[in-house]
Order: C-alpha cells, then sequence, then structure tokens
C-alpha cells in the first residue's frame, strides 16, 4: 500500500459581517460565523486554524433612546455592525472515503 501526505495547508481570506448588541458580543460573533464558513467551505476534518491577519473594513454604531411610557427612564442602546475581512491559515485533513 502506497503511502501519501493527507495533511494540506491553505491560506484563506473570509469576509464576515455581523450585528450585535455590545462591541464584546459582535467580535465574539464575528469568530464564531468565520468558523462555521470555513467547515462549510472546506467540508473536510480541520485540524487547526491560525488567524493570521484581522481587518474590520467597515464599523457602524447605531444608538437609539429608549423611554417607558414615552417619557420617563430614558435608556440609551447601542447596536454595532462590523464588517470584517480575516486571513487564516488551515490545515485540514484531504482524505476521500474511496481512499480508506
Amino acid at each position: 500500500m502506497e503511502r501519501k501526505q493527507l495533511l494540506k495547508v491553505e491560506d484563506h481570506t473570509i469576509t464576515v459581517t455581523i450585528t450585535g448588541n455590545s462591541w464584546d458580543d459582535t467580535v465574539g460573533k464575528i469568530f464564531t460565523l468565520m468558523r462555521k464558513e470555513i467547515f462549510n467551505k472546506i467540508g473536510k476534518p480541520i485540524i487547526q486554524m491560525d488567524t493570521k491577519e484581522v481587518y474590520f473594513d467597515d464599523v457602524q454604531i447605531k444608538e437609539t433612546t429608549e423611554k417607558f411610557l414615552f417619557l420617563f427612564m430614558p435608556r440609551v442602546k447601542r447596536y454595532f455592525t462590523v464588517k470584517a475581512t480575516i486571513v487564516l491559515s488551515v490545515k485540514y485533513i484531504d482524505l476521500e472515503k474511496e481512499e480508506i
């Protein structure tokens, strides 16, 4: 039986846009969505992902003021929308079912 190198290393660039109620929540969601997209894109067992570069292409902050009964207890709510480009290196096993 012939030995074959199954470990592949590729660089990928992912662009994601996400909205959240706080800055920390929004940044956390960016990387969660990035992981989901890279798993769907590769479709093979991923061994390791290393983030090389992160760029925030567009950051928008929307503020709204809410009041109880339209008069009392005003509070400011902020919504963050971030468009990020992430460059990462992915190591995965390139294995087809026929090769087993």
